[in-house]
């Protein structure tokens, strides 16, 4: 079996462990939910919490990871706090997942994995 090489040498383990941290970021329901809210603009705390369904402690727990992670951006208006996409780069990896899942159960007639 031949294998072709990129001529790119292999991620070292800090490179793949900050990878596998944005991967764990994005492994999440919850999360997941935030971003798509977010996709229309942006949105305060109790806004996130009434349209996602979840706790509000819940909500301001994946806040601070995506923040964290560098996903979401936020800023600060008298007591209130709002959220919006830092990048959208997320929703290019959402579309590849989507579009795998969605050959995946074609055949099955299944769920349609659209964002």
């Amino acid at each position: 079996m031949s294998t072709k090489s990129s001529g790119k040498s292999k991620m070292g383990a800090a490179a793949l462990e900050k990878v596998a941290g944005m991967f764990r970021v994005l492994g999440e329901e919850g999360r997941l939910s935030l971003l798509q809210e977010l996709k229309s603009g942006e949105k305060t705390v109790g806004e996130l919490v009434e349209a996602s369904g979840q706790g509000q402690a819940s909500v301001s727990k994946h806040l601070k990871l995506m923040f964290d992670a560098g996903l979401v951006s936020r800023r600060k208006d008298g007591v209130k706090v709002f959220y919006s996409l830092k990048d959208e780069m997320v929703f290019t990896l959402c579309r590849l997942v989507c579009g795998k899942l969605n050959t995946d159960q074609k055949s099955r007639g299944e769920i349609d994995y659209s964002i």
